[in-house]
């Protein structure tokens, strides 16, 4: 195991590439839990915005977690480890929340 240092904490994991986790010893819980509650928990607060790797048996899934999400999302699955981190150096950008006033939703 290695230690990878974010400006939240320290991620261990089997290996990394340009500070993006390759199986990673305790990524977030893939369980539906309330953002707010998800990002007080010290452990899970380093996980917000960092892209992580787990390596299958026939390829390589890309999961990352936005701060307002309830649970990480699969970004996509490789069938190498160059794909995948290719694809972790060029992310998606999030979509933009929509909020909506009193006033717009008055009809």
């Amino acid at each position: 195991m290695i230690k990878i240092e974010t400006s939240e904490g320290a991620i261990f994991a089997q290996s990394e590439v340009r500070q993006i986790p390759i199986n990673p010893l305790r990524p977030p819980s893939m369980e539906h839990i309330d953002p707010i509650r998800r990002w007080q928990d010290d452990a899970e607060k380093v996980w917000a915005n960092q892209p992580w790797i787990v390596a299958l048996e026939d390829g390589y899934q890309v999961f990352c977690i936005r701060p307002t999400e309830t649970q990480p999302k699969l970004w996509g699955v490789f069938e190498t480890l160059r794909a995948a981190i290719w694809y972790v150096l060029d992310a998606p950008e999030p979509t933009a929340a929509t909020s909506w006033s009193d006033s717009d939703l008055n009809f």
